[in-house]
């Protein structure tokens, strides 16, 4: 399904604008580079990027209908291949390897359901009844730093909650045209709409959809809004804010109208709810994949198994006490147990000794028992492979620190805790500073 993208208010005529003037649009607009850069055209379907490695879609663009279960092409090793360009042909392509895709576990329930139950395929099946989330991951390996990540909003989406719908779809109902990412403001509209002529939703459901789904109007029910058509879907729904990263839905579904002559835009058009409120857990559920989710869920930690808040891999780096081991993503090399960050991948350190890459000519210690003394007020650096149980420093104040193995440790005088051994040792580095009385002792 796909997005036939409308007029954006206050959106200045540009050579941008005037250069797509000719797209067949159903009063639609194609969006600037700079409008929206997570979100990205991918394998017949939109998508955005949500975190590090991380791509928002929609299930049915990943899934085997047929068998319940993620679609051989999107299993460990496959080829995901993304560009944010905003027209086609699209250039740079990103050529990705996906580590894993996942499909949330109440659409494949009840897409086997439905297939038990005699249907031939999950299809519409999975939606009537049930309403499951049409949302799913796609994680990868490579990182792609030219594509800035999105985060998902937890916060509720009310009735009336302004709203930008994306995508790279068709420009006509009859699916023609497409390959232009086109944006549409919107609001979040009441359960009611999906109750008209042509719906195939029942009164007695169309809460139930509300619940699962943020719906908005369609091109049939107002020229002013637009449509869904194929290849939009997976796109995501953003919330109007003050930046262009906050996704809060992911194109889905439509209704038709009756009577149309010839073939029909939506009279209204579904986005799988992310937010707590929605009826299924889909927002915990994105939090544990790594996706980076902000109001709602529960508080990233360093200790939970799954890659969020500012670490750069899973319980590692960032903020996070424990450095991350080579293959593992990074920012930096503090980030690194190796301190050799590569293309944002950590990478063997360049050298042998603990304080390799991190400080040249250290003081060399040999015995467990090692007293620094007063450092003086010049940087200093100390080095040694003997079996440490504990370590103590302090009078570091005023933006003196201190780091062991190049993790940074508070030093008011009490113990501290080693990190894992780094090249079969450790090394402790204080930075210049006019506490001359600074120290440090290790047993």
């Amino acid at each position: 399904m796909c997005f036939v993208a409308c007029s954006v208010e206050g959106y200045g005529e540009t050579s941008e604008e005037i250069g797509a003037a000719d797209d067949a649009l159903i009063g639609g607009q194609p969006a600037l580079e700079s409008q929206y850069p997570s979100t990205v055209v991918g394998p017949g379907c939109t998508a955005a990027k949500v975190g590090p490695r991380h791509f928002l879609t929609a299930a049915h663009c990943v899934d085997d209908e047929h068998a319940a279960t993620v679609a051989a092409g999107y299993g460990p090793g496959g080829s995901y291949a993304v560009s944010a360009d905003n027209t086609s042909p699209y250039s740079p392509i990103v050529n990705l390897t996906i580590e894993q895709t996942y499909i949330h576990p109440k659409w494949i329930e009840v897409c086997a359901a439905a297939l038990a139950g005699g249907a031939t395929d999950c299809g519409v099946n999975v939606l009537n009844p049930g309403y499951a989330p049409d949302v799913a991951v796609v994680v990868v390996n490579e990182l792609s730093p030219t594509i800035p990540a999105a985060v998902v909003d937890g916060a509720a989406v009310a009735v009336g909650d302004p709203v930008v719908a994306t995508g790279y779809g068709c420009e006509d109902p009859s699916g023609s045209g497409g390959g232009v990412f086109k944006l549409q403001n919107l609001s979040a509209s009441p359960a009611s709409i999906l109750d008209h002529p042509g719906s195939y939703v029942p009164a007695s459901a169309v809460n139930d959809v509300a619940a699962a789904y943020v719906v908005t109007p369609g091109y049939a029910s107002s020229t002013s809004y637009a449509s869904l058509c194929p290849g939009d879907s997976g796109g995501p729904l953003y919330r109007q804010s003050a930046t262009d990263l906050v996704v809060v839905g992911v194109n889905a579904y439509y209704t038709f109208p009756s009577g149309w002559s010839g073939p029909a835009p939506s009279q209204t058009n579904w986005h799988t709810r992310l937010d707590t409120a929605a009826r299924y857990p889909v927002t915990t559920w994105l939090q544990g994949l790594g996706v980076s989710v902000i109001n709602g869920g529960t508080a990233p930690t360093c200790t939970d198994g799954v890659k969020n808040g500012a670490e750069t891999d899973v319980d590692c780096g960032g903020t996070c006490t424990a450095d991350c081991a080579n293959g593992k993503a990074c920012g930096t090399g503090a980030d690194c147990t190796s301190h050799n960050c590569v293309a944002g991948v950590c990478q063997p350190s360049t050298g042998t000794a603990p304080c390799s890459d991190l400080c040249t000519s250290p003081t060399v210690f040999s015995s467990a028992s090692y007293s620094s003394g007063n450092l003086g007020t010049g940087a200093r650096c100390f080095e040694t492979t003997a079996n440490l149980s504990g370590a103590n420093c302090g009078n570091f104040a005023s933006g003196r620190t201190f780091a062991v193995n190049g993790t940074t440790v508070t030093c008011n005088g009490g113990n501290i805790s080693l990190p894992a051994k780094r090249n079969g040792g450790y090394c402790f580095q204080a930075s210049a500073g006019n506490e001359a009385w600074a120290y440090f002792t290790s047993w």
